[in-house]
């Protein structure tokens, strides 16, 4: 597990290496034997993480109370609590953490949350709430890339009708490829978000077998990432 600390922030991304972090499918007492058996989370001593069950759509779970699992469905957690993991799952869509010294927020952006552009509505969240987008600092996990995310002219059309602007983030080859990404970039600047203030990781989780589940390469669920984050 990748983590990263910024002052009182931490931040983590899984891998395959992990194993499976479906946490959403396991039993309390299994997520707690699992989370707590990560040795990166074990010599942090952090406690099990807040996350919701991920609908491919663009709500925003504003978690205010503290305590641990699964807390409805949406595909963002924000939350101002201290000491309280939130995290998402991928297998090829693309987590992004921001956060701020007040707040964070870990999103879960597949494509179809892409084009409802949570990246930007979850920045929006952190505007309504006090922390001013240009304050805020993001990091974008790994993703399927550009190089094999292959797309239907149908769901093209969907993006360009719902912004123009997005046909620049899609490459014509055989199929439409679209550069996730870059996209998720481009929100949270266009939302406020500093570009100095947004990290990227760009491994491909399609390309690298060994060290990324991806539900398109392996053509089933066959195992999550999880990403996380907490103020502490």
């Amino acid at each position: 597990m990748q983590i990263i600390e910024e002052k009182k922030i931490t931040l983590g991304f899984s891998s395959a290496e992990d194993g499976d972090l479906s946490f959403y499918l396991m039993p309390d007492d299994q997520i707690s034997q699992v989370w707590k058996n990560i040795p990166q989370i074990k010599s942090l001593s952090l406690k099990e993480p807040a996350f919701v069950q991920q609908v491919h759509r663009d709500e925003i779970l504003n978690l205010q109370t503290a305590g641990s699992f699964l807390r409805g469905t949406a595909d963002a957690v924000y939350t101002r609590l201290l000491d309280q993991p939130v995290g998402v799952f991928s297998a090829d869509c693309l987590p992004l953490i921001i956060f701020s010294e007040k707040a964070c927020a870990a999103v879960h952006a597949g494509w179809r949350g892409t084009l409802l552009d949570i990246a930007g509505k979850t920045v929006m969240k952190f505007v309504a709430n006090g922390c001013p987008a240009d304050s805020l600092k993001a990091f974008i996990g790994p993703c399927i890339g550009q190089c094999c995310l292959e797309m239907g002219e149908e769901v093209f059309e969907e993006f360009q009708a719902y912004d123009q602007s997005y046909s620049d983030f899609f490459q014509k080859r055989e199929k439409w490829h679209l550069n996730l990404r870059e996209l998720n970039r481009y929100q949270l600047e266009r939302a406020g978000v500093m570009p100095e203030k947004i990290l990227v990781d760009s491994a491909c989780t399609f390309c690298l077998e060994k060290e990324f589940f991806s539900f398109r390469r392996q053509k089933r669920r066959n195992g999550s990432m999880f990403s996380f984050v907490v103020r502490r």
